[in-house]
């Protein structure tokens, strides 16, 4: 897939990054949706310019058209004695790839540039909570098991 570009997202490609998050939840694992396309276009959209600061988004581009997606969280973490600079941590979020261009290393190469970029923030760890089809995927980019690493889930 040397056609493929990976590259930074713009704020004109949110329509094209909805959409494919629309086509992963809706037309692939059936959710089912409470705004119109277009609704959900411009939330996105707004997403992304009001949180700018804490999330970025990567995009795989062939031809022109976005058919990738994957999105880095930052997350500060309060000074300490011996970091009064504080550091921040990552998680790895919405990572997506049109059917089109699945198995040729796109999502890797998506992943790969959020971890650079991860890194060049300085974070202390940078953690994904991964699909069953996407593990084999970021253990070998080198993810593992956290121990201590807990989750509470939402009370009904």
């Amino acid at each position: 897939m040397d056609d493929v570009v990976i590259r930074s997202s713009r704020p004109e490609d949110m329509r094209a990054v909805a959409d494919l998050r629309w086509r992963w939840s809706v037309e692939e694992d059936g959710a089912v949706p409470t705004v119109t396309p277009d609704e959900y276009r411009d939330a996105m959209t707004a997403f992304a310019a009001e949180h700018a600061d804490s999330h970025r988004c990567v995009v795989a581009e062939r031809d022109g058209v976005v058919l990738g997606m994957a999105w880095l969280a930052v997350h500060p973490r309060p000074p300490a004695p011996h970091r009064p600079r504080g550091r921040v941590t990552a998680e790895l979020q919405t990572v997506y790839v049109h059917p089109d261009l699945r198995g040729g290393g796109v999502a890797g190469r998506l992943v790969t540039a959020l971890l650079d970029l991860a890194d060049e923030l300085g974070a202390e760890r940078t953690a994904v909570h991964s699909s069953v089809v996407g593990e084999t995927l970021y253990r070998r980019l080198g993810f593992g098991d956290a121990r201590l690493l807990l989750q509470r889930p939402p009370e009904d």
